[in-house]
C-alpha cells in the first residue's frame, strides 16, 4: 500500500474511532454528547487528564479499547507521514494537488505531451508568447533545471482517458504531442479526438506511413522534425539570408523584433466588411498582411488592399510583435 492510501486511510479510522468512542460513552455512561466526545478526545489524546465522571466497570473496560485501538491508530499515522516525509511524497503530494488547481483553473488551453527535447523547446516557445499550456510527462516530476519551474504538469500516460481528463482536454483548445514513439501518437490521437471531438491535433511522426495513418486517427496536422530540420540546413546553404530573415520573424529573439501572427476575423468583430486598406492594418499598425485564408480553404498570398475581410477569415500578418499584439487586441 502506498504512504499517501496509508494516511488516508489512517485518518478514516481516527474519524471511526473518536465517534465510536463518543456513542460508546453516550449508550455506556449515558453522558451528553459534548462530554462523550472530550473523554474520547483526551483519551486518545493520552493528555493525562482525569475524567470529566466516574466511569462504571464497563465504562473502562471500553476506555481500555478505545486507549489500545487508539494507539496503534497513531502509530499507523505516524509511520505513514515518516514514511511519506523520508520518500519525499509528501512533498509530491501536495505539488500535484497545487498542480490540479492550476489545471481546473485553465480555459482554452493547449497540453503538451512529452518534455523531451522538442517538447522542452515547443514548451519554451509557448511561454514566451504567454500561452496557456499544461505538459504531460511520464515520471512523478519534470527534472529541475530545464526550465519548468513555472510549468504545469501531469504525471501519466498521455494517451491514458483519466490522465488527459485531469489535463482538462475538455476545455483545451489544443494538444501538441512530441512523442518520439509513432504508434503511441497514433493512439494519442484517437484518444484525444473521442473525449473533445472540437480539439486541434498536432503530432510529431518519424515517416511518411506514420503520418498518413496519424491523419486517419484524427489528427489536423503531422510534423517531421528530421524532414523540417534538413529543408532548414538545406535552404541556410542555399538562401542563408532568407533563413536569418525568417528565423527573426518566426522568434521573437531577434533584435528586429518581427513575428508572424494570425488573426481570425471573428462575428462582429471592427475587421469584419472592410477592406485591407480601410482597416488601416499597414498605417495604424506598421504590419504587411501576407496572407488571407478564407473560410472555404482559399488561400490568397499578398491580398489586394481592396480585399473584403469576412467572419471567419484568417489574416497572416507580419510586423513588430508590439504592435500585432495591440492589432490582435483592437481588430480580433
Amino acid at each position: 500500500m502506498s504512504p499517501e492510501k496509508r494516511l488516508r486511510l489512517s485518518l478514516i479510522l481516527l474519524v471511526l474511532i473518536l465517534s465510536l468512542g463518543t456513542i460508546g460513552y453516550s449508550m455506556i455512561e449515558r453522558w451528553p454528547v459534548l462530554d462523550s466526545i472530550y473523554m474520547t478526545v483526551i483519551t486518545l489524546a493520552t493528555v493525562g487528564f482525569s475524567e470529566i465522571r466516574p466511569l462504571s466497570e464497563a465504562g473502562r473496560v471500553f476506555t481500555i479499547f478505545l486507549i489500545v485501538f487508539g494507539a496503534f491508530n497513531a502509530g499507523f499515522i505516524i509511520t505513514s507521514i515518516a514514511q511519506m516525509v523520508l520518500e519525499g511524497q509528501l512533498l509530491a503530494i501536495l505539488g500535484k494537488r497545487k498542480m490540479e488547481k492550476k489545471v481546473q483553473k485553465l480555459k482554452d488551453h493547449i497540453i503538451l505531451c512529452g518534455f523531451g527535447r522538442v517538447g522542452r523547446q515547443v514548451a519554451r516557445e509557448f511561454a514566451q508568447r504567454n500561452v496557456p499550456f499544461v505538459i504531460l510527462e511520464k515520471g512523478e516530476t519534470i527534472v529541475p533545471g530545464q526550465g519548468a519551474d513555472d510549468m504545469i504538469f501531469v504525471s501519466g500516460n498521455a494517451a491514458d482517458d483519466e490522465v488527459l481528463e485531469q489535463a482538462g482536454i475538455r476545455r483545451a483548445r489544443a494538444i501538441v504531442s512530441t512523442l518520439p514513439d509513432d504508434a503511441d501518437n497514433v493512439y494519442l490521437a484517437l484518444t484525444a479526438r473521442q473525449l473533445n471531438p472540437d480539439l486541434t491535433i498536432i503530432v510529431r511522426a518519424e515517416s511518411e506511413v506514420a503520418k498518413r495513418k496519424l491523419i486517419r486517427a484524427g489528427a489536423n496536422k503531422v510534423i517531421c522534425p528530421h524532414e523540417l530540420g534538413g529543408t532548414q540546413m538545406a535552404m541556410a546553404t542555399l538562401r542563408p539570408n532568407v533563413v536569418d530573415f525568417m528565423r527573426l520573424a518566426m522568434c521573437d529573439s531577434g533584435s528586429a523584433d518581427l513575428s508572424i501572427e494570425e488573426i481570425s476575423v471573428r462575428e462582429g468583430s471592427a475587421l469584419m466588411g472592410k477592406t485591407i486598406i480601410e482597416a488601416a492594418i499597414k498605417s495604424e499598425y506598421d504590419a504587411i498582411v501576407v496572407g488571407l485564408r478564407k473560410t472555404p480553404g482559399q488561400v490568397i498570398f499578398n491580398p489586394p488592399g481592396e480585399t473584403v475581410m469576412e467572419a471567419g477569415d484568417i489574416l497572416v500578418v507580419l510586423g513588430r510583435t508590439n504592435k500585432l499584439e495591440a492589432l490582435g487586441a483592437d481588430l480580433g
